[in-house]
């Protein structure tokens, strides 16, 4: 299978027009049209024993998913229909820690940017913002011959059974990030871990040899496009259709 996700200009940079665009999308219309309603998100009365907590549950859940690679939760069968449902099963035991978090301190899943309120128009957009997505980041790589392959390949079992992981990433994400809001505003919520993503790629960068232009360049498009995707996230008090945004463009990438 051809390597896709590589750092290199011709895979960030039609990545991050892609999500942009996607992002854009969103703010263009809400400014126009009422998409769906924006639940508020309540603050906490304890919002560093919260944000503590989510730490916590993040731990647990990377320490669950180790065990899972140990060979320690539900095992694969002779089935692969079996096996994906199997899949599915342990991605919702990976991710259990956030369900007890909310229960414990008894709070509603608007503090983790998903309502089912109007969940029609959050599925109907991320499909079309998806469909925009693709489009730019294939036409920008001279791939458009893809397309076809790549929106069947959406609607297949096998990679259907990827997108209860690749939600839960999202909902872990929006968890954290409300969280880390409570505890020190949204400014920060956003440019903290958008600094932290950026930076986590440097090593990376280097252990190829990569040019410094090359790092920075890169460094200042994945810390942009973070920062663009999580205050866009808090925007629309969403995850359900970037979700299905974040599912589609992992199918783009080859990213399972």
């Amino acid at each position: 299978m051809e390597e896709i996700m590589q750092s290199n200009t011709f895979f960030i940079v039609p990545l991050t027009l892609a999500y942009g665009s996607i992002c854009g999308l969103w703010f263009l219309l809400s400014a126009n049209v009422n998409l769906w309603s924006l639940e508020p998100i309540k603050q906490s009365k304890r919002p560093w024993i919260d944000f503590a907590l989510a730490l916590l549950a993040a731990v647990a859940i990377l320490g669950i998913g180790q065990l899972y690679s140990g060979g320690f939760l539900l095992p694969n069968s002779q089935s692969e229909t079996a096996d994906r449902l199997i899949w599915v099963v342990n991605n919702f035991i990976i991710f259990s820690p956030i369900a007890i978090v909310l229960l414990s301190r008894k709070q509603s899943l608007s503090t983790l940017l998903l309502s089912p309120t109007q969940i029609h128009l959050k599925l109907l957009f991320g499909i079309i913002s998806s469909v925009v997505g693709i489009v730019i980041f294939l036409s920008l790589r001279g791939e458009m011959s893809r397309i076809v392959t790549i929106l069947t390949e959406a609607i297949q079992g096998k990679s259907l059974s990827y997108f209860p992981a690749v939600f839960f990433e999202n909902m872990a994400l929006a968890f954290v990030f409300v969280r880390l809001k409570w505890a020190v505003g949204i400014k920060w919520a956003i440019i903290i871990p958008s600094i932290l993503f950026a930076i986590a790629h440097i090593p990376g960068s280097i252990a190829e040899g990569d040019a410094w232009s090359h790092i920075i360049t890169f460094f200042f498009l994945t810390g942009s496009l973070t920062t663009f995707i999580l205050y866009t996230a808090y925007r629309s008090r969403d995850i359900i259709w970037l979700g299905i945004v974040h599912y589609m463009m992992d199918i783009v990438i080859k990213a399972f």
